[in-house]
């Protein structure tokens, strides 16, 4: 039995003891020093607590949207003083599917994007050169030792919480043409889960490999428990490189930290400016939600859009050798 728990068991027996005797007596029994009953409700949390380990919150869990030291704060657009609706804010088209309902798909052209002009020629090149740094870790993380540019998807999540709350945003990036084009999957109210996954999953079917960055430990285990959630068939088979730890062996010793936003400003040279933060993204959400005002959704789109580029990015600045 670990100490904080013996200190709790004996704490708890003195506040009892004392609160007997002031019942036995009648009196105010040492009321300088009788804690009052909140303690001894505190007193015994504090055991429970002790006794099951630390808290979900309390334990060292690195994800890349909860960052080893705090960020700059951030400063948030204005708020309109006029109601924003979705189809003022997003350029999208809703999408029926057979089974699961509706959402919303939005397609960007990365190359039209800011600081996307020049990474889809460059992952073309990396990736059709048989002996790169890009082939041969992914051959090493499991995936297929040769790929074209149309083989690859890339994805990134935005969820309402953790846990098993839903999930409301899935961006898949992926070459089309002569570039990549970034589909992103909006579901417009909580009900609209089950389309988005859906299309995601459909959108992974003819590729070999999915690029992620920390969706081993969370990206896809948090779709594949919303899929069964909404009894949705999960299956998700091609080969996965999660970058988080790539960039990990590559970079760590260099970098601060190997969130994402640390290796797009230290390794692709950039640095996001009114970007929302990705803790603060599910209360957003949630906001829309009750209100329907859409002026931050513009916000979570360019966010999860940069993310998708800066992976890519990344992929073509692996060292040589």
């Amino acid at each position: 039995m670990s100490d904080s728990i013996r200190h709790g068991d004996s704490r708890l027996k003195e506040l009892r003891a004392k609160l007997d005797r002031m019942r036995k007596t009648g009196t105010d029994v040492e009321r300088d020093t009788w804690s009052p009953a909140d303690e001894v409700r505190r007193a015994i949390q504090r055991r429970q607590r002790a006794a099951a380990g630390p808290t979900p919150s309390e334990r060292i869990v690195y994800r890349r949207d909860v960052p080893r030291q705090s960020p700059p704060p951030h400063r948030l657009l204005s708020r309109p003083a006029a109601k924003v609706t979705l189809e003022q804010a997003v350029d999208g088209e809703e999408t029926v599917h057979p089974e699961w309902g509706k959402s919303l798909l939005i397609c960007s052209r990365v190359d039209d994007a800011d600081a996307g002009d020049s990474v889809s020629s460059r992952f073309r090149d990396r990736i059709a050169s048989a002996g790169s740094s890009v082939c041969s870790r992914i051959a090493a993380a499991g995936g297929p030792e040769a790929l074209q540019p149309e083989d690859v998807i890339f994805m990134d999540i935005e969820t309402t919480g953790l846990g098993n709350s839903p999930l409301f945003l899935i961006g898949a990036m992926a070459w089309e043409g002569s570039g990549f084009t970034v589909r992103q999957y909006l579901a417009r109210n909580y009900a609209e889960e089950a389309a988005v996954i859906s299309f995601f999953l459909e959108s992974c079917e003819a590729k070999r490999l999915l690029v992620t960055f920390n969706g081993k430990s969370f990206d896809v285990p948090f779709i594949r428990t919303r899929a069964i959630a909404n009894g949705i068939p999960f299956g998700l088979d091609t080969a996965h490189l999660d970058l988080l730890h790539v960039c990990r062996r590559i970079w760590k010793d260099d970098l601060p930290d190997c969130r994402l936003q640390t290796l797009e400003r230290f390794i692709c040279g950039r640095a996001r400016h009114g970007d929302i933060p990705g803790e603060q993204i599910p209360e957003a959400y949630h906001a829309f939600v009750r209100s329907e005002n859409a002026w931050q959704i513009v916000e979570i789109l360019n966010h999860n859009m940069l993310d998708l580029i800066t992976l890519a990015d990344l992929m073509t600045r692996f060292p040589e050798g």
